[in-house]
């Protein structure tokens, strides 16, 4: 049948409709609960780009802790994956919605003015193997940040284009920086998420982190990379 209709029906057609299907079914682009954005399996994931969403799948961060400016469905994907995560957010009833809803490994913390906020992580015991950048005063944040991040570690800026004084100023501390652009959950539009690495880094992988990516194709019998060859 499929054979069939990839004879009658355009290419361009076939590839809207697979592209709709990866989207809505699989990523579940505009699917929520509990006012949060999940994926298709109904796990909560990050208003980050997808890119970087698969990415941020392929490492184990079991024994990682992680810090937010800006929290929401993030801190709840990172609460599934990571020994311990503390949050600051800026928005009173996006905190009283969260609050509720966080499992024991989540510090929530709610902070109305702009400085004290960005000063927040300061305050923390102990520095951050993540430190996300997600919220409101986004320049400041980073500046703290930097402070707190453990060498090897990584910050990430979401909506890099944005902030290009914040992305400079990173690069600036000798960090690297990966852009990951592509849609977003719920966004009509795209943009750019960007990993800020210390020249260090170096976590450790899952051990599916090599398997196709949502909406990829898996190749029967294991990959096309046969490794090294000799020259006969």
């Amino acid at each position: 049948m499929k054979n069939i209709l990839r004879k009658i029906l355009p290419r361009r057609l076939i590839s809207a409709a697979r592209i709709l299907l990866i989207m809505h079914r699989e990523h579940g682009h505009v699917n929520r609960r509990d006012g949060f954005p999940v994926n298709g399996r109904g796990e909560y994931q990050p208003w980050l780009t997808y890119p970087l969403i698969e990415y941020l799948k392929g490492f184990d961060f079991s024994q990682k802790r992680i810090f937010e400016f800006g929290a929401g469905s993030s801190t709840l994907f990172w609460a599934s994956r990571a020994k311990h995560v503390e949050s600051v957010e800026l928005d009173r009833r996006w905190f009283d919605s969260l609050v509720k809803i966080v499992p024991d490994n989540v510090v929530l913390n709610h902070q109305s003015d702009g400085i004290s906020y960005a000063q927040k992580i300061v305050e923390a015991d102990g520095q951050f193997d993540v430190i996300v950048v997600d919220g409101a005063e986004r320049y400041r944040s980073a500046e703290a940040a930097l402070k707190k991040m453990i060498p090897g570690g990584m910050i990430i800026l979401d909506n890099a284009e944005w902030y290009p004084n914040t992305a400079e100023l990173l690069r600036g501390a000798g960090l690297i920086e990966v852009r990951f652009s592509g849609f977003s959950p719920v966004n009509a539009f795209t943009s750019t998420s960007s990993v800020f690495l210390h020249r260090d880094f170096s976590f450790p992988l899952v051990t599916d982190a090599r398997q196709p990516p949502v909406g990829g194709v898996s190749i029967k019998g294991g990959t096309l990379d046969d490794g090294p060859r000799s020259g006969k």
